[in-house]
C-alpha cells in the first residue's frame, strides 16, 4: 500500500526541485553564501553505498563544488534570478555521510525556500532546533536520513512551510503541538519512525493539508475527531500504530479523501459500507489487521472504490451481493478472517468486471465456489491456507484464463489432471495432497512451486519442451525419482529446489550456457559421482546444498571463485582427503555457512581458509544478497545428535560445521578472528592440543561443540566472555583443571564436560581441592537480558538453551526426528523479533 505512494509522492512535489543550474547566469550568488555552502559541505564525507529505494541513481553532487566559483552554477543549488540569493538546495541521494551540527553554516542561508537532504546518512544526528531559523522555507525533505531524537518544536516557526517530510528515520518522542499548527502546510509525512503518544485532541492548523502520513509509528489512543474536519484531505495514513476504539462516524465527512489507511491498529466494532457513499472519491480503503467484527451494507450505491482491504480482522460473515455495485473494484483482500462465511457465494451473475486481485488466504474455504471461478478479469488469486478439497479436472477448462498468479498452497487438493490457467506465471501448489505423476506446467510459467506433496515417478521428458525458462522451480519434498533431465541444466533457472526426493545418478553440468543460477538445492537424494566443475561458471550462485547424498569427491576448492556464494552445504556424503590450500582467486569471500560434517575429510583443519573468510569476520559490513521473493533456502544443522532443518534462513547468521570427519592436529588461533560466527562445531574428529584462548573473541557465538576429540589442557577463562553462548559441549576429551565460573558458564550442566576426568569444579562432582558452593543458576530474567536476540527462554535442557537454535533461524523450524511444540513456538516468536530487528537495521 505504502510503496505505490512513492511515485505520486515525488510527482506532486518534484517541480519544486527542477533545478537547471546551467540556466543560472546573473547575478552571482553572494560570497558569504558560497562560503556557507562550502563550510556546510565540509562536515560530510562522500561515500556511496547501495542506492536507497527512493533514489533512482546516486549522484555525488557536492564533488563538483569549487570555492571561488559562482555557487548558482553548482549542482543542486538554485538561486533567485534577481538577487542571486540561494533559495533552493537539493542534495538528495548525494552519498553524504556525517553529522549536522547545530552551528552548521547551512542555517545562515536565510533566503532558503526549498531544502532537500533526503536519502543521505547523517549518522544518527538529531534534527537541531536551528532548522526553525530557516523561516523562508516552504519545502523541507529530511526522509531516509538516519536521524534520531525528538522533532524540535522550533519547526513550528516555519510558517511558510508547505511540505514537511521526515519519514523513514528513527525519530522518537511526542510530536510537538506546534507542528500540527503549521498554517500553510499541505503535505506532512512523519511515517516510519518511533513516535509515541496520543494524537492531540484538537489543533488550529493544517487547514490546507491534502496529505497526512503518520503510519508506522507507535501512536496510541483513539483516532481524534479533528482529523475528519480536514475537508481538503485526500490522503490519510494511520496504519501500523496502536490506535484503539471504534472508527468514528465523522470519518465519512472526508468528502475529498481518495486513500484511507487505518490498517494494523486495534480498531474495533463494525464498518458500514453504505456510509462510503458520503465520500465517493475514495479509491483505496485499508482496514486490515484490526479487530473489526462486521462489514455491512444497507444500500447499494455505486462507489469509486478500487482497493478494499479487510484482511486480518474478526469478520465472520459477508453477504457477497454487497460487492455487486463495486464496479470499479480492482483489488479485494479478505484473507485471514477465519472462519469466514458468505451468502450468495454461488451466484453466477456476481461478476466484478475489473477485479484483478482477490486474496482469500486463511478463510477456511472448503470449495471452489462460482464467485471464485467466474471472475474473468482476475490476474491474481490467493486461496492458500484453506481446506479446499478434491481434484482439478478438464471440466474447469474455462476457469482462470487471465490468471497470472495463482496460490492454492496449503490445501487438501488430491490431484491436478489439467491446468486450465494457460497464462499463469506464478503457480503455487505446495503443501497439498497431490498424488501421481508430475504434470508439466503451462508454457507461461516462470515460478512453479509444487513441493511437499506425494508426487511419484520421474520428471517427464516433455518438461524439456517448455524450455524451463522460469525463475524458480521447486519439486522438493516429494517421492520423485530418476535422473535430472539434462535440459534442466541448460535452463535459464534462478532457483532450483529438488531436495528430499529419490533422484539419483550424476549431477548434470549446470551453468553451461546460462549463468543466472542463484540457488541449487539437491539435498537428501541419491546423487553419486563428483561435483560438476561447471558450477564454477555459476557466477551468481549464492546457495549450494548438496548434503545427504552419495557424492564421492575431494573438497571443491574451486568454488571459492564464486563472488556471491554464501551457503555451501556438503554434509553426509563421501567427500574425502585433505582440504587443498586455496589457489589464486579462490577466497570464498562471501561464505557465511559452511557445512562439511559427516564426511571423510582428513589432515589438518584448513587454517588458510579461516584467515580469509571475510564474511564470517564482520557480517555487518557485508551486503545482503538474497533476492528471492517467493522462497527462502534451508539448511540442516545437528544439535546434540538431532538433525534440524532450518527454513527461511537469514544468512546474516554465520556457521561452521566440520564435525564427524577425520581431521587431526590443532585448532588454530586464527579461528578466533571469525567473530561473527554463531555456531562452531569441530566435534567427532581427532583434534589435539589446547582450546585456543582466541575463541573468547567470538562474542557472537551461541553454540560451541568440540566434543569427542583429544583436546588437552585447561578450559580458557576467556570463554566466559561469550555472553550469548547457550550451547557448550566439551565432553569426551582430555581436558584438565578448573571449569571457569560466571556468566553463561553458570548455566551449563555436567553433560557439557562428561568424559574429561581431569576437570573439577561446578557442575562436575570433582572439587578443585577446596570447598566451594555451586554458583547460583542464572535466573530466566538474567538469561533473557543476556540474549542478543531478546528471546523468551523458559526451558533449558541438558545445557542446550534456546539461543543456539533460535539465534540463526529467523523463520520456521522442522525437526526430521520429532517436532516438540515448545521449541517450534519459541522459534517462531524469536524469528519475528529477529526479522523486526533485521528490517530496522537493513531497510
Amino acid at each position: 500500500m505504502k510503496m505505490w505512494l512513492i511515485p505520486l509522492y515525488f510527482l506532486l512535489f518534484s517541480h519544486f526541485f527542477a533545478y537547471d543550474s546551467s540556466a543560472q547566469t546573473n547575478p552571482s550568488c553572494p560570497p558569504d553564501q558560497s562560503v556557507a555552502l562550502i563550510q556546510f559541505n565540509s562536515s560530510f564525507s562522500v561515500r556511496c553505498h547501495d542506492s536507497p529505494s527512493a533514489c533512482g541513481v546516486l549522484n555525488r553532487k557536492t564533488t563538483s563544488w569549487k570555492q571561488g566559483t559562482d555557487c548558482c552554477l553548482w549542482d543542486g543549488v538554485k538561486c533567485d534570478t534577481e538577487t542571486g540569493d540561494v533559495t533552493g538546495l537539493d542534495l538528495s541521494c548525494s552519498c553524504l555521510v556525517g553529522l549536522i551540527p547545530s552551528n552548521s553554516n547551512l542555517f545562515r542561508l536565510g533566503q532558503l525556500r526549498e531544502l532537500d537532504l533526503s536519502n543521505n546518512d547523517f549518522e544518527s544526528s538529531p534534527i537541531t532546533s536551528e532548522f526553525g531559523d530557516l523561516k523562508s522555507l516552504e519545502i523541507l525533505y529530511l526522509s531516509y536520513c538516519n536521524l534520531t531524537g525528538p522533532i524540535p518544536a522550533s519547526l513550528g516557526n516555519l510558517t511558510q512551510l508547505k511540505t514537511l517530510a521526515l519519514s523513514h528515520n528513527q525519530l522518537s518522542g511526542l510530536i510537538p503541538f506546534s507542528v500540527f499548527n503549521l498554517p500553510r502546510v499541505e503535505f506532512l509525512d512523519l511515517s516510519y519512525n518511533n513516535l509515541i503518544g496520543s494524537l492531540p485532541s484538537r489543533v488550529s492548523g493544517l487547514s490546507r493539508i491534502v496529505g497526512l502520513l503518520l503510519d508506522h509509528n507507535s501512536f496510541s489512543g483513539r483516532v481524534p475527531s479533528w482529523l475528519f474536519s480536514l475537508r481538503s484531505l485526500f490522503r490519510l495514513a494511520l496504519s501500523n500504530n496502536n490506535l484503539t476504539g471504534p472508527i468514528p462516524d465523522p470519518v465519512f465527512e472526508l468528502v475529498n479523501i481518495t486513500l484511507l489507511d487505518l490498517s494494523s491498529n486495534n480498531l474495533s466494532g463494525s464498518f458500514e459500507l453504505n456510509k462510503l457513499s458520503r465520500f465517493r472519491k475514495v479509491m483505496i480503503l485499508s482496514l486490515s489487521d484490526n479487530a473489526l467484527l462486521s462489514f455491512t451494507s444497507a444500500s447499494n450505491p455505486d462507489y469509486s472504490l478500487m482497493t478494499l482491504d479487510l484482511s486480518r480482522n474478526k469478520i465472520r460473515f459477508i453477504d457477497a451481493d454487497m460487492f455487486a455495485n463495486l464496479t470499479n473494484l480492482q483489488e479485494l483482500d479478505l484473507s485471514h478472517n477465519s472462519p469466514l462465511s458468505f451468502s450468495n457465494i454461488n451466484n453466477l451473475t456476481l461478476v466484478l468486471p475489473v477485479l484483478r486481485t482477490l486474496l482469500m488466504s486463511s478463510c477456511n474455504i472448503t470449495q471452489l465456489s462460482n464467485f471464485l471461478t467466474t471472475q474473468e478479469s482476475l490476474t491474481h488469486l490467493d486461496l492458500s491456507n484453506n481446506n479446499i478439497r478434491g481434484r482439478i479436472t478438464e471440466q474447469e477448462n474455462n476457469w482462470g484464463s487471465s490468471l497470472e498468479i495463482l496460490d492454492l498452497s496449503n490445501n487438501l487438493l488430491t490431484a491436478i489432471e489439467y491446468y486450465p490457467w494457460k497464462n499463469v506465471e506464478t503457480l503455487n501448489l505446495r503443501s497439498n495432497l497431490l498424488e501421481g505423476p508430475l504434470l508439466v506446467p503451462p508454457l507461461s510459467t516462470q515460478v512453479f512451486l509444487i513441493s511437499n506433496n506425494r508426487l511419484t515417478g520421474e520428471i517427464p521428458s516433455s518438461m524439456c519442451n517448455i524450455g524451463f525458462d522460469s525463475n524458480t522451480f521447486d519439486l522438493s519434498h516429494n517421492n520423485l525419482s530418476g535422473a535430472i533431465p539434462k535440459c534442466m541444466a541448460y535452463a535459464k533457472l534462478v532457483r532450483l529446489y529438488l531436495q528430499t526426493n529419490h533422484f539419483h545418478g550424476v549431477i548434470p553440468d549446470f551453468c553451461v550456457e546460462d549463468y543466472m543460477l542463484n540457488s541449487l538445492n539437491l539435498n537428501d537424494n541419491d546423487f553419486e559421482g563428483p561435483v560438476p566443475k561447471s558450477l564454477a561458471n555459476c557466477e551468481n550462485l549464492e546457495v549450494l546444498n548438496l548434503g545427504n547424498n552419495k557424492i564421492n569427491d575431494t573438497f571443491p576448492y574451486w568454488l571459492g571463485t564464486l563472488p556471491w556464494l554464501q551457503v555451501l552445504a556438503l554434509r553426509s556424503n563421501h567427500f574425502h582427503g585433505r582440504i587443498s590450500p586455496l589457489k589464486n582467486g579462490s577466497d570464498f569471500s562471501s561464505l557465511r555457512i559452511l557445512d562439511l560434517s559427516y564426511n571423510e575429510f582428513s589432515g589438518s583443519l584448513p587454517t588458510s581458509y579461516f584467515k580469509i573468510f571475510k564474511s564470517m569476520m564482520n557480517l555487518s559490513q557485508v551486503q545482503m544478497g538474497y533476492r528471492s521473493s517467493y522462497y527462502e533456502d534451508s539448511v540442516v544443522i545437528t544439535m546434540k545428535g538431532i538433525d534440524i532443518e532450518l527454513k527461511r534462513i537469514l544468512t546474516i547468521f554465520a556457521t561452521i560445521d566440520m564435525s564427524s570427519n577425520r581431521f587431526e592436529g590443532t585448532i588454530s588461533e586464527t579461528v578466533g578472528n571469525l567473530i561473527s560466527l554463531k555456531v562452531l562445531n569441530f566435534s567427532h574428529n581427532h583434534l589435539t592440543g589446547h582450546i585456543p584462548s582466541s575463541l573468547g573473541k567470538m562474542t557472537a557465538l551461541e553454540s560451541l561443540d568440540l566434543s569427542d576429540n583429544k583436546l588437552a589442557g585447561g578450559i580458557p577463562s576467556q570463554l566466559t566472555d561469550l555472553n550469548f553462548l547457550s550451547t557448550l559441549n566439551l565432553s569426551e576429551n582430555q581436558l584438565v583443571g578448573p571449569i571457569p565460573k560466571g556468566k553463561q558458564f553458570n548455566t551449563f550442566q555436567n553433560d557439557s564436560y562428561i568424559g574429561n576426568i581431569g576437570l573439577c569444579g561446578f557442575p562436575v562432582s570433582e572439587s578443585c581441592g577446596q570447598s566451594e558452593p555451586p554458583p547460583a543458576a542464572t535466573t530466566f530474567d538474567e538469561q533473557e537480558a543476556d540474549s542478543e536476540l531478546g528471546l523468551d527462554c523458559k526451558i533449558v535442557i541438558m545445557s542446550y538453551g534456546c539461543g543456539a537454535v533460535l539465534g540463526f533461524s529467523a523463520g520456521y523450524i522442522m525437526m526430521t526426528i520429532r517436532k516438540p511444540k515448545w521449541l517450534v513456538e519459541m522459534v517462531q516468536r524469536a524469528g519475528n523479533k529477529v526479522l523486526r530487528t533485521f528490517k530496522k537495521k537493513y531497510h
